[in-house]
């Protein structure tokens, strides 16, 4: 049942991490790259031990899955998005017995579940008013916290998920005005698009911050956007080998009719 065994939130997250990520348990760390002058170095990730075995870790989703499909956590849902997650309802002790009316009510759980990019842990102290559960409590806090962090993350769906677009092109790609309907940046592949070619980062300057969102998402990098308006800049730059389930920072701005500079879509040096 877990009673007498305790355990901090972060030590929960990192343990249902371990199932998240095939069976490994991660040294948890705050910072994930610093960056100074210009260059990026990225903390390493520290495998502690292998706790299970990617069988098992598998076996352990597919029945945390099924808790938030049909079982104690179906309040934990999000739209479009697969979920693993695991209820928690412990009476706490007061004057060295079990209590009938405080309790700590849990959830923790990862999304997507099969390819995961958060975990998040949700801990309520003693609920009141209302039935002291963690699927009626503490699940419905993980979906919201859930479905926003996916949104602002530019998190592909994967229920349903929508095809990727990837196109090949050689031409330039004309400039366009920083209002009004914006063409979808192509992708451009080094080598022109030839076997053996490699995906770079599209050039997103000169979108709307919602359109520059859902090509990040179609070609499955996460998104930071820090401003609002027409994308001004972006890291990693144009042309830049897409590394699959990349960071990517968009700075848009507010624009009164100036054009933006575009360069061609995935090609360094192209022309203004």
């Amino acid at each position: 049942m877990g009673y007498q065994v305790g355990v901090t939130p972060l030590q929960m997250a990192a343990a249902v991490s371990a199932v998240a990520n095939g069976g490994e348990l991660i040294e948890p760390r705050m910072v994930r790259a610093v960056i100074s002058g210009g260059s990026r170095a990225v903390v390493p990730r520290k495998v502690i031990r292998r706790a299970v075995s990617p069988a098992t870790a598998a076996v352990l989703t597919d029945i945390m899955e099924q808790v938030v499909e049909r079982g104690t956590g179906t309040r934990a849902k999000v739209a479009r998005f697969t979920v693993a997650g695991k209820t928690g309802t412990a009476q706490k002790i007061v004057n060295g017995r079990y209590s009938r009316s405080d309790y700590n009510a849990s959830f923790v759980g990862f999304v997507p579940s099969r390819q995961p990019v958060f975990t998040i842990v949700v801990v309520i102290d003693s609920p009141h008013k209302v039935a002291a559960y963690g699927g009626t409590v503490a699940a419905p806090i993980f979906q919201r916290i859930a479905d926003a962090g996916l949104r602002l993350h530019g998190v592909p769906p994967s229920v349903n998920p929508a095809p990727p677009v990837i196109v090949a092109r050689r031409e330039p790609t004309p400039q366009q005005p920083a209002s009004g309907p914006a063409a979808a940046p192509a992708i451009v592949t080094l080598g022109g698009g030839g076997t053996g070619s490699a995906a770079l980062v599209p050039d997103l300057r000169g979108l709307g911050a919602r359109d520059a969102l859902r090509t990040l998402a179609r070609l499955g990098l996460t998104a930071r956007v820090h401003g609002t308006g027409v994308v001004v800049d972006q890291d990693p730059p144009p042309g830049s080998p897409i590394e699959r389930g990349a960071v990517s920072t968009l700075r848009p701005e507010r624009h009164t009719g100036a054009a933006v500079p575009v360069a061609t879509a995935g090609v360094p040096g192209g022309g203004q």
